[in-house]
């Protein structure tokens, strides 16, 4: 059982008077109040007196400011008007402090939409946070709409859903400021009256939604792709597990404690639960590897308990290397020997593992290469969401995908008329 929080306590630690206190997330922090000497004793006494009452009452008001001065004279006797810039800078500084890292070690895909939001509040940024209202919202949802970017004849545009989430970002950092009466809730409610781009009520593009990737497809792209990532690509075929998750897996993640159906747990080291996407909901991943997929692996592991990526970029580039030599026309007597031409310290290195996006790069080349429509790991992911709904109901592929909830699986699911076709087929033969 946990012990109870002491009530924070001002301290002299020889140069600084300090408070040691816990964060409402639990982690312990401190807050100085100034050395000695720039305050007399009794006015920080005074203002810690305060200062542990709003702390008591309002945590994260409190703790949004940097001085715990400023925090006792803006929420006992509020009198500064923030800008919609300031807004913006706190709500970062709060996101970089509280946001978890991704695991490919890049920017959280959260900051691409702040950025987005940053750049389009530019002309807004010295507003009072109250003048900024449904008028001016509607103003930047049109500036989404005409925005191009790219060079020459590709210039892009945001997509519909690319428009709609930036602004239901622009609508949370709102609400986060509310919560620190930065705004009001007069302010948070006014946004809401600026409604979402609808399918066919806007200009706005929307992505087109492959189709199904057929077997033959699938095994046309195969030809062009290195044993490694091939072998990437067929385990998500055969599994629908996440690109990501076979970027990371390793021999000690895999159990085979049944011969039949072995199970891959991403990090199984990292946490109780592992390390995967849904890991906040303490839930388990777990992906069942069946015969293909275990021949795959027994091909490429020779020990089941190293924590090494099983599928390795040096690997790759090592069958390319092998596959030039294989064609080199040239005598090994005249021209470079093989190896000879290599640089000791080369500037570009194989990384250390795939990630999502190379896996998707190597997997559109090789579309075009072999002359079909261009189609990602996630769409065979898909494909698989499909198969197992078509032949095992939407709570089986909920299963097999990972999801918390069978509304995610329906995203995946293609075909949405499988439904019908299901019970026409139920129909007919029961009449």
């Amino acid at each position: 059982m946990p012990g109870v929080k002491k009530t924070p306590k001002l301290r002299y630690d020889g140069r600084y008077y300090v408070v040691n206190f816990y964060r409402p997330d639990g982690k312990r922090s401190m807050i100085s109040f100034g050395p000695k000497g720039e305050r007399s004793e009794g006015e920080v006494l005074a203002a810690f007196g305060k200062w542990l009452d709003l702390y008591n009452q309002h945590p994260h008001k409190v703790l949004s400011f940097g001085s715990p001065y400023d925090a006792v004279k803006e929420l006992v006797n509020p009198t500064t008007t923030y800008t919609v810039g300031e807004l913006l800078s706190k709500y970062r500084a709060y996101a970089e402090r509280t946001t978890n890292k991704v695991s490919s070690n890049g920017e959280h895909p959260d900051f691409t939409f702040m950025n987005r939001v940053e750049q389009f509040l530019l002309p807004y940024k010295d507003w009072p946070i109250a003048d900024f209202g449904p008028d001016e919202l509607f103003a930047v949802q049109q500036a989404l709409r005409d925005y191009r970017y790219g060079a020459g004849k590709d210039r892009k545009r945001y997509t519909r859903r690319g428009i709609n989430d930036t602004i239901h970002w622009l609508r949370r950092i709102w609400r986060w400021g509310m919560g620190r009466s930065l705004a009001t809730v007069e302010q948070v409610q006014k946004l809401e009256e600026v409604k979402s781009l609808r399918i066919g009520g806007t200009d706005a593009p929307d992505n087109p939604r492959r189709n199904r990737v057929t077997e033959e497809e699938f095994q046309k792209v195969l030809t062009h792709l290195s044993s490694v990532v091939s072998d990437m690509l067929k385990l998500i075929w055969y599994t629908g597990m996440r690109p990501n998750e076979v970027c990371a897996m390793r021999p000690f993640d895999i159990l085979r404690d049944d011969d039949k159906c072995w199970l891959y747990i991403p990090g199984r080291d990292e946490s109780p639960v592992g390390k995967h996407k849904t890991m906040r909901f303490h839930r388990v991943r777990v992906i069942p590897l069946t015969g293909a997929c275990q021949a795959i692996l027994n091909a490429r592991i020779q020990d089941y308990v190293s924590k090494e990526f099983v599928f390795s970029p040096a690997a790759s580039r090592q069958e390319l290397i092998q596959k030039k030599s294989e064609r080199r026309r040239t005598p090994l007597s005249c021209g470079n020997k093989p190896g000879s031409n290599r640089r000791q310290h080369p500037v570009i290195k194989p990384g250390e593992k795939y990630d999502h996006n190379t896996l998707r790069r190597a997997c559109e080349r090789a579309c075009k290469r072999a002359g079909i429509q261009t189609f990602t790991p996630y769409d065979l992911r898909r494909s698989l969401a499909t198969r197992a709904r078509a032949h095992l109901g939407k709570e089986a592929a909920k299963v097999l995908l990972g999801h918390t909830s069978t509304a995610t699986t329906d995203i995946y699911l293609l075909d949405e008329v499988q439904e019908a076709m299901k019970v026409a087929n139920q129909l007919a033969v029961n009449p």
